[in-house]
């Protein structure tokens, strides 16, 4: 996962692996957009929480894991 300021150096992490034929290892971007920052000094709030759960459950759901 990545978003904002270290979206890029996750994107490249998970390039030099896929490179190195490890096709297993993913990036998937958080979109922070809908979510409140109203928890504890701008973290996520129990809102943000279930929006960014809903986002990643749907992208591991597209993932060829064979579960």
């Amino acid at each position: 996962m990545g978003a904002g300021q270290y979206a890029g150096h996750v994107q490249q992490v998970v390039r030099t692996r896929n490179d190195a034929g490890e096709s297993r290892v993913r990036y998937w971007f958080l979109d922070d957009s809908g979510l409140d920052f109203l928890g504890c000094d701008w973290h996520y709030s129990a809102h943000d929480d279930r929006v960014v759960s809903d986002r990643l459950t749907s992208f591991i759901a597209g993932l060829p894991t064979g579960w």
